[in-house]
C-alpha cells in the first residue's frame, strides 16, 4: 500500500484563507472553513496559527507587503499574496526559526504551481526577517497599526476615545482557555483540584476557570460527561445575573449554539427551560450540547422578533436574549470578523435588536427579569440600545449589578476584551415593574 502524503499544514492554511480572505466581495467563516481541514497534532497547530494569526494582524502585514511590490499582484495571484502573508506572519508574530520560514515558502509557492513566484518569496521574507514589525510599521497610521477597518477604528475612537487603542490591542492577542464548571457535577475548587497547575479560578463568574496552556477537550476530566464547558468569562454572565424561581418558567432566545441554554439548565434544573433558535441547523448543536450536559429542555425553532409564530401565551418569569450582534468584543476569537463585517450592517442589527427587545418584553411575567447580551463593544448596539429600550416601556427598570470600577455607560454594564482576562461584552438586566 502507498503510504498517503501528509497535508502540508502551511499548504492547507493557505488553501484555508484563501476561503475566508478573498479577493473580492465575502468571505466565508473561519470557523466554519477549518471544519473541512481536520490537521491533528504539530502540524493542525500551525495551521490554525497561521490563519487567525493573518486574520488578526491581516491589515498591517499587506500595508508592509504593498510597499515592497513593483506593481500590486493581479487577483488571481490572491493564494500567492496570502503564502506571503502567512511567511511575514511566522517572522513577526512566531518563535519559528526565521531561517526555516524563509526557506519554506519558495517550495510552498512551487507547490501552489506558482513557481513564478518562488524568488518573490525568497526576496520578500529575507528582507522581512531583518526587520522587527515595530521598524516594518515605523510612521503607519494607528489604524494599520491596530489592524482595523477604517470604519470600526472611527467607531471605537467616538465611542470609548479614552480605551479604543486598549481594545484594539486586546484583540490581536489570542484569548485564554475558559471553562465553565457544570455545578451539578462539581464544586470549582475540586474542579481546579483535578485539573492541575495551571488553573486559576476567574474573579467575574463564580464558576469560571481559566487554563493555561490550553488543552484539547479530550484532555479535561469529565468533559464529555458535562463537567466543564468551554465559555469565556463574560459570556457566563448573563445566565449567572438571571434571576428566576427555581421552578419557574425561562426562555433562552437565540440559543445556538446553546451554551449558556446549558448554564441554565446547570443553575436552575427544576425550571421550565425553553431554548429558541432560528436557524434548524443550529437547533441541532443546541441539542447536542444539552445531550453532553445530561440537560433538558423545550426546543423551538422560530423568530424572537415574531413570537406570534411559537409562543403558546404562557408568560416567562425570566428572559435571556443573547441579541445577533456585530461580534466586535470578540475579535480575538473570531477575527476574521473584522474584514467581513461593513459599517452599512450595524443599523440593520440595532433595528433587529430592538424589534426582539420588543417582541420578547410583552411575553415576561410582571416582576420578572429580562437580561439582554451581546458580544459588542459598539454602544449602538449596548447602552444605548438600552437606554432607547426604557425610554419606550415605562414598566422597565435597570437592575444590572457592576462592579464600582466598570465603565460608567448610560445603561448595563459593558466590559472591554482583557489580554488574561474576558471577552469584550455587554449585559443589561431588565426588571418588569409589577
Amino acid at each position: 500500500m502507498i503510504p498517503l502524503t501528509t497535508p502540508d499544514p502551511r499548504l492547507s492554511a493557505v488553501r484555508a484563507l484563501d476561503r475566508v480572505i478573498p479577493g473580492k466581495g465575502d468571505g466565508q467563516s473561519l470557523r466554519e472553513v477549518l471544519r473541512d481541514f481536520p490537521l491533528q497534532g504539530s502540524d493542525g497547530g500551525l495551521m490554525r496559527d497561521i490563519c487567525f494569526g493573518v486574520c488578526r494582524h491581516l491589515r498591517p502585514l499587506n500595508h508592509w507587503l504593498n510597499q515592497q511590490l513593483a506593481k500590486p499582484l493581479k487577483p488571481s495571484a490572491q493564494p500567492v499574496r496570502l503564502a506571503l502573508l502567512a511567511g511575514l506572519y511566522e517572522l513577526w508574530f512566531s518563535d519559528r526559526p526565521a531561517h526555516a520560514i524563509v526557506n519554506a515558502y519558495p517550495q510552498l509557492c512551487r507547490k501552489m504551481k506558482a513557481p513564478w513566484a518562488a524568488g518573490l518569496s525568497n526576496a520578500v521574507l529575507r528582507k522581512a526577517s531583518k526587520l522587527t514589525i515595530e521598524e516594518a510599521l515605523e510612521g503607519a497610521p494607528a489604524n494599520i497599526q491596530l489592524s482595523l477597518p477604517d470604519w470600526l477604528h472611527k467607531c471605537w475612537v467616538q465611542d470609548w476615545p479614552d480605551q479604543a487603542e486598549a481594545i484594539a490591542q486586546a484583540n490581536l492577542y489570542s484569548p485564554p482557555f475558559t471553562l465553565r464548571v457544570n455545578r451539578q457535577q462539581q464544586q470549582r475548587p475540586d474542579a481546579i483540584a483535578t485539573l492541575g497547575e495551571g488553573v486559576r479560578p476567574g474573579e467575574l463568574s463564580p464558576w469560571s476557570l481559566y487554563v493555561s496552556p490550553a488543552r484539547p477537550v479530550s484532555q479535561l476530566p469529565g468533559f464529555d460527561q458535562g463537567a466543564l464547558s468551554v465559555q469565556d468569562e463574560a459570556a457566563q454572565l448573563p445566565a449567572e445575573l438571571l434571576q428566576a424561581p427555581p421552578r419557574g418558567r425561562i426562555l433562552d432566545a437565540c440559543a445556538a449554539p446553546g451554551g449558556k441554554t446549558g448554564q441554565l439548565w446547570e443553575k436552575f434544573p427544576h425550571a421550565d427551560l425553553v431554548a429558541l433558535e432560528l436557524d434548524p441547523r443550529r437547533l441541532t448543536r443546541v441539542e447536542e450540547n444539552l445531550a453532553r450536559l445530561g440537560a433538558t429542555a423545550t426546543l423551538l425553532q422560530g423568530d424572537a422578533s415574531q413570537p406570534d409564530q411559537w409562543w403558546d401565551g404562557t408568560p416567562f418569569d425570566a428572559i435571556l436574549l443573547d441579541a445577533p450582534c456585530s461580534a466586535t468584543g470578540i475579535l480575538r476569537r473570531q477575527p476574521d470578523a473584522k474584514w467581513h463585517r461593513k459599517a452599512s450592517d450595524i443599523p440593520a442589527l440595532v433595528d433587529l435588536q430592538a424589534r426582539m427587545l420588543d417582541a420578547l418584553w410583552p411575553l415576561l411575567q410582571p416582576g420578572g427579569m429580562l437580561v439582554y447580551a451581546t458580544c459588542s463593544v459598539l454602544r449602538d448596539e449596548n447602552d444605548r440600545q438600552i437606554s432607547a429600550f426604557l425610554q419606550r416601556q415605562p414598566q422597565a427598570r435597570d437592575v444590572t449589578p457592576r462592579p464600582e470600577q466598570a465603565t460608567m455607560v448610560d445603561a448595563g454594564w459593558q466590559l472591554f476584551p482583557q489580554q488574561d482576562g474576558s471577552d469584550g461584552f455587554y449585559l443589561a438586566c431588565l426588571r418588569k415593574n409589577l
